[in-house]
């Protein structure tokens, strides 16, 4: 691998303010190349760190997954059983019926409408979510069900897989019936904490949260126009996206889950397999890892995420026992700088 070249690729896309972020190779247990580039903080120029954390939308619903699984495992909720079962029935969306599982949720197969449009290739459809239930009032997974509450189904539970950020929405919400307490405080105590994800957290941004990195919506005007997200984001992460965390914390959820670390060699084989009807699709899921298959296997376990100003994706490569991690504060990057990367140490990505 030419460390040289690939650096000098990451500082010429952070010229082109084509990349602004904190990318990590992992392998071994420890980091083989990092590179950080950019402004944390535009308005006072502060750069982004070794230490700077970032918000990574989606990317959440990796250790929400891995929280509920462990949750199975402890035998307080089943993968096969009604969400009606487990969430009290002022939470029931239209959409939910006795035939949805904890299951359907987990691995994107439930049909459940999503609360925007995935398919618009702008923000207006998420942003337009704040427009109905304002985003510095969104402190609880409940705040969001207003939003698709009233939506119906898309298909029956089981059918054919297909993303939806609803999903998690009341998977956080079951977190939170079969514990009693707060989802992000059983993420952070099934999750981070014996992970050893110090850096991590769910945190309120008008809390102002150490060493966040500001995200801003890319455009094609000049880079000081560009808008920060301040307006675009729910005002506390939700267990489908929004926590802040670092490159090398995911690196170390990552080992911790493929390690059989967090779950049972089971309930780990099949979180990171396809859970989904039979598929030819290169992007297929687990439970809440996002999955690349060509050739009949699995070539890439991970997840990505995308919000206004964020843009991030984990991305592990079995046969190579090496993870990268590439986060930025801006909503355009990661994926071009992740399919970079592994063609600079060789790793076979389906994806690009």
């Amino acid at each position: 691998m030419d460390d040289h070249a690939l650096r000098s690729w990451f500082e010429q896309r952070t010229a082109e303010h084509a990349f602004g972020g904190s990318a990590l190779v992992w392998r071994d247990g420890g980091p083989v190349f990092r590179y950080w580039g950019g402004l944390a903080q535009r308005g006072h120029r502060v750069p982004v760190s070794d230490d700077t954390r970032f918000a990574v939308a989606s990317v959440t619903k990796l250790p929400t997954a891995i929280a509920a699984l462990r949750l199975v495992e402890q035998g307080r909720v089943r993968l096969d059983q009604p969400a009606v079962e487990l969430l009290p029935a002022d939470q029931w969306p239209r959409s939910l019926t006795p035939l949805h599982t904890l299951h359907h949720l987990l691995s994107q197969t439930s049909g459940i409408p999503n609360y925007h449009d995935d398919e618009d290739p702008t923000w207006a459809s998420f942003l337009s979510c704040w427009d109905r239930v304002p985003s510095y009032h969104v402190r609880r997974p409940a705040d969001m069900l207003p939003l698709f509450a009233e939506l119906p189904a898309v298909f029956l539970p089981g059918e054919r897989y297909q993303y939806s950020d609803a999903n998690f929405i009341l998977v956080g919400l079951i977190l939170e019936a079969a514990t009693g307490r707060a989802f992000s405080d059983v993420i952070a105590d099934e999750v981070f904490a014996p992970t050893g994800m110090a850096d991590t957290a769910f945190e309120a941004l008008d809390a102002d949260p150490p060493r966040l990195a500001t995200g801003y919506l890319a455009n094609d005007g000049p880079y000081e126009a560009w808008r920060s997200n301040i307006f675009g984001v729910t005002a506390m992460g939700m267990p489908d996206g929004g926590m802040i965390t670092t490159p090398v914390d995911l690196a170390r959820l990552v080992d911790a889950l493929v390690g059989e670390r967090l779950l049972s060699s089971a309930l780990t084989a099949a979180a990171i397999s396809p859970q989904g009807p039979p598929s030819a699709a290169i992007e297929q899921y687990g439970y809440g890892c996002m999955l690349a298959v060509a050739d009949g296997a699995v070539q890439v376990v991970g997840h990505g995420g995308s919000d206004p100003g964020v843009s991030a994706l984990v991305s592990h490569y079995p046969a190579a026992a090496t993870t990268t991690v590439v986060l930025c504060n801006q909503d355009r990057g990661a994926g071009a700088a992740t399919l970079e990367i592994a063609r600079a140490f060789g790793l076979r990505d389906p994806r690009g």
